[in-house]
């Protein structure tokens, strides 16, 4: 069987823009949600999967960045900002943020061996693009978490990622080469000075 992940009816949501990030409470989301299939989940538009993603934001104010050289094909060779992935049914919890929380920090500990005691803070906006297919079918949950270490997080080996260290919201948001969720969230946080 395929594994299930959450996903919230796009008749949930007030219209959505064509791309943005937003403050949570300018769009919210009803709270209704389900567990579908991931097969399903990532073709049928009815459905928005909800995903957690999250930048790590150095003591200067700068934004670990890497770049995906392995994992889903549709986003390999790009540059991102973001460390993220779908909230699995082993996430369940009473509430959409409880369970995207606990998505993030398996995340965290999969992708970068952090700590799961590492200091989450409440989501700073939502991130949304419809002009590609995989787009469509996705929304983010934007974190800002702050990093304090002196080096830079290390990628575990095997998961895809290579780290190219840290780099300003301005040439994160203006870069085409990062993905555009990236370019989205470093351009809200430039915005609203988050």
């Amino acid at each position: 069987m395929s594994e299930r992940i959450l996903v919230v009816p796009r008749a949930a949501w007030p219209p959505l823009p064509e791309t943005g990030a937003w403050r949570l409470s300018d769009r919210p989301c009803s709270g209704e949600w389900a567990w579908r299939p991931r097969s399903e989940a990532e073709t049928d538009e009815r459905f928005l999967q909800i995903i957690p993603y999250a930048l790590l934001r150095s003591r200067s104010r700068d934004i670990w960045c890497y770049a995906r050289n392995g994992g889903d094909a549709r986003l390999r060779d790009g540059l991102s900002a973001g460390v993220g992935g779908h909230v699995d049914e082993a996430d369940a919890a009473e509430s959409i943020g409880a369970m995207a929380e606990r998505a993030l920090r398996r995340e965290l500990r999969e992708e970068l061996q952090l700590r799961s005691d590492i200091a989450v803070p409440e989501p700073a906006a939502w991130i949304y693009e419809g002009l590609s297919a995989v787009g469509r079918v996705h929304i983010g949950l934007l974190y800002v978490l702050s990093w304090s270490e002196d080096e830079p997080p290390r990628p575990v080996e095997g998961q895809g990622l290579k780290g190219i260290g840290f780099v300003p919201a301005e040439r994160i948001a203006d870069d085409p080469r990062f993905e555009l969720w990236s370019r989205l969230a470093a351009d809200f946080l430039i915005r609203n000075s988050a």
